[in-house]
């Protein structure tokens, strides 16, 4: 003999539990909380700008005159190739740190890939920092 009872439905069996205090159904969820690496890296950034700014206006603007007897000798950025080198590679530097700044402030604006955005951020900071070594060393040959 069978039994006529139907088995009870285990999913429709559980109880939905309450909504908590203070939301309503339908209500927006609360919005995300907010990622603190892009503007730690955006102030890293713009701090790597700043003093490459900085150090290639102190080389370019400076002039040093030394008194040797009667003589007089002015030295500037562009009589050693050291200098003249130092300046570019900053500049470069800071060009790259400023596009980098830019690119990281529109991750913060809009956030919607943001940790691929940040992987790319390493990615291109180890080629360049990698490239700016491998000139480094090719130029220290060459002088």
């Amino acid at each position: 003999m069978g039994s006529t009872d139907k088995p009870a439905d285990l999913e429709t069996a559980k109880e939905v539990p309450p909504p908590p205090k203070g939301a309503a159904y339908g209500s927006t969820p609360p919005p995300p909380k907010h990622d603190y690496f892009f503007v730690v890296d955006v102030v890293l950034r713009f701090l790597v700008f700043a003093a490459s700014l900085t150090s290639v206006l102190v080389i370019v603007i400076s002039k040093q005159t030394v008194h040797l007897g009667p003589r007089i000798s002015v030295a500037k950025f562009n009589h050693s190739p050291a200098f003249i080198y130092f300046v570019a590679a900053l500049s470069v530097a800071g060009l790259y740190a400023i596009l980098t700044t830019l690119a990281s402030l529109s991750v913060i604006w809009k956030p919607i890939l943001s940790t691929k955005f940040l992987l790319h951020f390493v990615f291109l900071d180890v080629v360049s920092s990698n490239l700016f070594s491998y000139m480094y060393q090719q130029h220290k040959q060459f002088t």
